[in-house]
């Protein structure tokens, strides 16, 4: 036990001096589902499959910040470090920047934090590698984040809809209070990958595209 709590503590020391580091911010409480971040989708739970999509673009310097002892467990059971999320920044009524901040304070040698939607299962480990190259080509940006793009229509122009699922942002714009500010660009995603699981139903559309091969189990 002693070992692999030694582990543990070398291998969450060595992941912080890298410049990038990826987020994902799980607390426990859900109003609409209990453990909302612990609901399976293709077998895999939203947290598991934060973790895997973003292991897959390359990314190893992995945080889940959760306020739960069972979402801190599937964490390290997918090879994530665990932060401890403040009651406060885990509160139903705090935003997410609260515990973007939080997590940012603990980890003075990042430089960019990619922020990852739990509840997006289909977000695909591409498309963070692209916004990753975003970032920097073909100028220097402060963050990009997805979007989706609702079609033309006869007498309207369309829309670009956020949808979460990812913000790839500078650690000097969070320390500011900000995931976003002028100096962003955008990165548009699939329709699928726009899939936000907040309610039963939502899981049940997430499995049945999945089970239907409607969307890619990657």
């Amino acid at each position: 036990m002693r070992i692999m709590v030694l582990l543990f503590i070398y291998f969450s020391w060595s992941t912080c001096n890298e410049d990038i580091v990826v987020l994902i911010l799980a607390r426990g409480g859900s109003k609409g589902i209990p453990l909302k971040n612990l609901q399976t989708v293709g077998g895999l739970s939203l947290v598991a499959r934060s973790i895997l999509t973003a292991r897959k673009a390359g990314l190893l310097n992995i945080t889940v910040s959760t306020d739960h002892p069972l979402i801190a467990l599937e964490a390290l059971k997918y090879g994530a470090s665990v932060f401890r999320r403040s009651s406060i920044t885990a509160a139903h009524y705090a935003p997410s920047i609260w515990g973007v901040e939080e997590f940012a304070l603990s980890m003075p040698l990042a430089k960019i934090i990619v922020l990852l939607q739990a509840t997006s299962p289909f977000l695909r480990y591409s498309d963070l590698q692209e916004a990753l190259k975003k970032l920097q080509h073909p100028r220097s940006y402060d963050c990009v984040f997805s979007v989706i793009s609702r079609p033309r229509r006869q007498d309207w122009n369309g829309e670009l809809i956020e949808t979460g699922a990812f913000y790839v942002s500078r650690v000097e714009i969070i320390k500011q209070g900000f995931l976003q500010n002028k100096n962003c660009t955008i990165l548009e995603v699939s329709t699928e990958e726009s899939l936000e699981v907040d309610s039963y139903y939502d899981l049940q559309v997430a499995n049945a595209l999945l089970n239907s091969n409607l969307v890619s189990s990657e």
